[in-house]
């Protein structure tokens, strides 16, 4: 799948398989005459390649996979690439082995797992991050298969090309990978992963391309519990997969409520903190204390060293916090519209933070560190360290540059994560004494 962004090194590693039938389809949505040529100058290269293009764009990603299966695509399972993905070369051979011999028994897709790319090949920004690839599909996704829903992701998996038209296709909405798993369990039909067949994939380069991505999983996550959620809950699929994908979905839910949150509770312990009213449970700070240490044990797990495991902690804790007000007012918009597909901004194309979104993190920003200062308690630097990271966002864009600004919002970047352990340590202290 393409759009403005062929990497001829990703379309490569398809074609050196050492399985034999492997024909490589490059679904071409690109409008720009620099990327076409480069297609077809490497479609005419490689006899075993074609470039697939469509009359319009509708349907997004799913409109260009529903077309390329409907009138090019013959075989009887397709493997799903995108566009910066890196194949080793058994990857196909390993997920066909997965297939039943019978075939009667073979699941929907076959989801693979991902890691980042190599740090020689990334930029700091995507170094620092990247360790959140192997957290979800090594810790999280392997759990799910176990004990839960398993979603389609997207890319790196293989699927039932006849079965797949049976359902319809790919729903034509942002989040066409969950939602045509969500459509599949309905009617009894799913998929399965297997952890240990890897492929490489990019992180996002810059926050530009990390926040294009977020307002995308927003947006889509928002547009999945508005169209599908409701079918997906009156069907016979168990309860526990019920539970389990409401609880995938609760983290696009929550967003607002942190973001409301962070607000309310200052206020509220400021009032107990100003009348000298202890009324916090003895538990609570050894609750948020354990929940900490099993976080950090959880960065430690996908990182090879120390220094890399606090890097990816702070840095994750300060990016995540600037994109709040952004990716939630983008979750909150789109319960009541459909989005519009964004593509990643892939290899280091160059990116922005459009200057509403500036402005929505900076009010609340001002707000934040107003509100903390006035209204002062042991929770205060935890809504000092949230008012930062918001009046960081256009900062963070510079988390990757060799310049002075780069320099120096490389050191920024850990005050909200220390901000929100001192306020830890002072809710705590409060509580004890």
């Amino acid at each position: 799948m393409t759009c403005d962004d062929f990497d001829e090194e990703a379309c490569l590693s398809c074609l050196n398989q050492d399985y034999d039938h492997v024909k490589l389809y490059i679904c071409d949505d690109s409008r720009s005459s620099l990327f076409i040529e480069r297609i077809q100058r490497f479609v005419e290269a490689y006899p075993s390649c074609e470039r697939i293009v469509r009359r319009d764009r509708k349907g997004f990603k799913a409109g260009n996979i529903n077309h390329a299966l409907r009138h090019h695509v013959r075989t009887e399972w397709f493997l799903l690439v995108d566009a910066d993905q890196r194949l080793p070369g058994n990857f196909v051979s390993l997920l066909r082995a997965v297939i039943p011999s019978n075939g009667r028994d073979a699941p929907l897709f076959i989801q693979g797992a991902h890691s980042a790319f190599p740090a020689k090949d990334c930029t700091a920004f995507q170094s620092a991050l990247g360790p959140e690839v192997e957290l979800f599909y090594q810790r999280d996704l392997v759990l799910r298969e176990r004990f839960g829903f398993v979603p389609l992701l997207g890319h790196g998996a293989l699927i039932q090309r006849k079965a797949c038209l049976d359902l319809g296709g790919f729903p034509e909405v942002v989040s066409e990978d969950f939602a045509f798993a969500l459509r599949a369990a309905r009617v009894g039909k799913r998929g399965t992963y297997v952890p240990h067949v890897e492929s490489w994939e990019a992180y996002p380069h810059d926050l530009g391309a990390f926040l294009t991505r977020l307002n995308k999983f927003s947006g889509g996550s928002a547009e999945l519990i508005r169209k599908e959620l409701g079918p997906f809950f009156l069907s016979p699929v168990s309860w526990v997969e019920k539970w389990d994908f409401t609880m995938a979905m609760a983290w696009y839910v929550l967003m607002p409520c942190l973001l409301v949150n962070g607000f309310l509770s200052a206020y509220v312990v400021h009032i107990l903190w100003r009348g000298e009213l202890n009324y916090l449970h003895p538990w609570l700070p050894y609750l948020y204390t354990w929940l900490l240490i099993a976080l950090v044990g959880l960065c430690v797990s996908v990182t090879r060293t120390g220094k890399q495991a606090v890097r990816f902690f702070f840095w994750s804790t300060a990016v995540y916090t600037a994109a709040l007000p952004v990716c939630s007012w983008a979750f909150t918009k789109h319960l009541f519209l459909s989005p519009k597909f964004e593509r990643t901004p892939k290899g280091r194309e160059p990116t922005t933070v459009r200057f509403h979104e500036l402005v929505l993190a900076g009010c609340f920003g001002v707000l934040a560190l107003a509100l903390a200062m006035s209204w002062w308690s042991p929770f205060s630097p935890i809504l000092l360290g949230q008012g930062v990271a918001f009046l960081s966002l256009g900062l963070y864009m510079r988390l990757s540059s060799m310049s002075s600004l780069g320099r120096l919002a490389r050191l920024l970047v850990y005050l909200p994560g220390f901000l929100y352990l001192t306020g830890l340590y002072a809710v705590w202290a409060w509580a004890k004494a």
